[in-house]
């Protein structure tokens, strides 16, 4: 491939930025930390994002003969079996954040019509109904085939950057021009309290920050790597932690902490829009719908690619015989239909499952946001402990951030710890909230219980499909001798 047709720097570091960033994750934190969000994203983006990048690079880059993806980059540390945990766990993390999606969908296209979001606690159980439908016709799309939906996403991204950044420069030119900031920035008021609150949220920050293994498969692409690579990985984190910075201090120029809480979850992301439009003198309500018009095509294009997406990685890197041959059966297109149905009624049990005990809408999105969180968490703490026995074993990549072991393994550790803080902190408010040992083991139930047991299915399913091949295979040998 000549140099013309390589991936350049600026390229790669849109690879980065752009399934890393999202203003939603702007709104989902300010929501939960208030002022205090604007130094957290500097935090985590230090030393959390650019390490991890640092390391899918050089996991990447030591194996750039393969196909790019979790799966060959922890088989080549730590061996198929943690390799085949780790790919299945990003697999899951994937379906609870298609349930979130499924259930913000019907929220933003209310946004869409009228102006405001007409789902409350009285008819919230309606979202996990609505849901259903998306994910049965969503599924009937990806069926057909994502190639016709992949620009609506490029567009979707390109539109996501743009509006992010006029509303940055809108929120300052207002402050420029006298318009009075609707929070008062204090040390008081920015400093994060380092408490059982905010742990409760970091698993958020960290789920923000996701995205950079996109990235990693492209290394062997990539027009001088050693010096490119290296280069893409700052000069993209710097753009995250700056994105997400000045994000969060444009939003609390906008809108109070108050105005934010009140908001919640389900609807700052739109609410501040309206705010910013009314402080020009604009009619909120028309622009608020015009972009939550925008946003549900857009974003139903996106989502339609990312549910098949994660299912081509998934069952093209995992060798063959790890699935049963029924989910791993492609079409002329390449198109894993029965994978697809079959992600689509477990997300029917997954959107269905809390109807049955919902009683604000709030506490849904929060749960909802807490699994697609911690779940997302596990992959990388397994990502990182893989790095960690591959620089252990004096194994260098060919391309090397770190160059010392020791720094390498002191990243490693930092990974973890950040990682494993990130997990049990998703549901550490609900457990220590709980007023009872028994509505503390139900907390624990709820928010761990999801993703581990499908894990473990996950697991099982693999070691049943082995063992059939295996029956199979001394059968067949034992018919021909």
């Amino acid at each position: 491939m000549s140099n013309s047709k390589k991936i350049g720097l600026w390229t790669l570091v849109m690879l980065i930025f752009v399934p890393t960033f999202g203003f939603g994750n702007i709104t989902t934190n300010a929501v939960a930390l208030g002022p205090a969000a604007i130094p957290s994203w500097l935090l985590v983006s230090v030393f959390f994002f650019l390490p991890l990048s640092a390391v899918i690079a050089e996991l990447a880059s030591a194996n750039n003969d393969k196909n790019g993806g979790l799966y060959n980059w922890i088989d080549s540390a730590i061996g198929s079996k943690w390799a085949y945990i780790g790919t299945w766990s990003y697999f899951i993390s994937n379906l609870f954040y298609l349930q979130m999606v499924f259930a913000r969908i019907p929220v933003m296209i209310s946004w869409a019509i009228f102006g405001e979001n007409r789902f409350n606690d009285s008819n919230a159980y309606i979202l996990s109904y609505l849901g259903i439908a998306l994910a049965i016709i969503l599924t009937w799309a990806a069926t057909t085939g994502v190639k016709k939906f992949s620009k609506l996403s490029n567009l979707g991204g390109r539109f996501t950057i743009a509006v992010t950044v006029i509303f940055i420069v809108f929120a300052f030119v207002g402050l420029l021009v006298g318009k009075p900031s609707a929070t008062e920035f204090t040390t008081a008021s920015v400093m994060p309290k380092f408490n059982v609150d905010y742990f409760s949220t970091f698993s958020w920050l960290l789920f923000a920050v996701a995205g950079a293994e996109v990235a990693g498969t492209y290394i062997g692409e990539v027009d001088k790597p050693k010096k490119t690579f290296p280069k893409a990985v700052i000069v993209a984190t710097l753009l995250v932690a700056a994105a997400y910075t000045i994000g969060s201090v444009a939003l609390c120029i906008v809108a109070s902490p108050d105005a934010i809480q009140k908001a919640g979850l389900k609807d700052a992301g739109y609410v501040v829009y309206k705010l910013l439009a009314e402080n020009f003198g604009l009619n909120g309500k028309v622009i608020v719908q015009l972009y939550a018009a925008i946003l549900t095509v857009t974003s139903i294009g996106a989502y339609i690619v990312w549910m098949e997406s994660p299912i081509r990685a998934m069952f093209s890197e995992v060798p063959e015989g790890t699935f049963p041959k029924t989910l791993t059966k492609k079409d002329e297109n390449g198109t894993l239909k029965n994978a697809l149905w079959i992600q689509c009624a477990i997300l029917i049990i997954l959107v269905a499952v809390p109807a049955a005990g919902l009683k604000s809408i709030d506490t849904f999105f929060k749960f909802l946001t807490n699994l697609s969180s911690l779940s997302l968490i596990l992959p990388y703490i397994i990502l990182s402990g893989a790095y960690l026995v591959y620089r252990l074993k004096g194994n260098k990549a060919p391309y090397t951030m770190f160059k010392s072991n020791t720094a390498a393994i002191a990243v490693s550790i930092l990974l973890l710890v950040l990682g494993i803080a990130g997990f049990f902190g998703a549901g550490l408010g609900d457990i220590v909230s709980a007023e009872t040992k028994m509505d503390a083991i139900k907390a624990v139930g709820k928010d761990y219980g999801g993703p581990i047991v499908l894990i473990l299915l996950g697991y099982i399913i693999s070691w049943i499909t082995k063992l059939t091949s295996k029956n199979s295979s001394d059968s067949d040998k034992s018919t021909a001798a």
